[in-house]
């Protein structure tokens, strides 16, 4: 059975793509304020939630892309 999987996904050069990843979404938050102090705008990020297979992963941030 997979669990809950949060992905931070980044969009650099027009295209979004997976930058963190955690079990647990505050992990993910905490990561993501990190990153807005060092180069990335809020516009650029989004965290999404899937199973936890690779497969899963990618297709959620693959979504972003669409």
């Amino acid at each position: 059975m997979s669990k809950t999987y949060y992905t931070l996904a980044v969009r650099r050069n027009g295209y979004w793509e997976v930058d963190f990843g955690d079990y647990d979404r505050e992990v993910v938050e905490s990561e993501r304020e990190d990153s807005l102090s060092h180069f990335v705008y809020s516009k650029d990020m989004k965290i999404v939630k899937s199973a936890d297979d690779q497969a899963s992963i990618e297709s959620a941030v693959a979504k972003l892309n669409k």
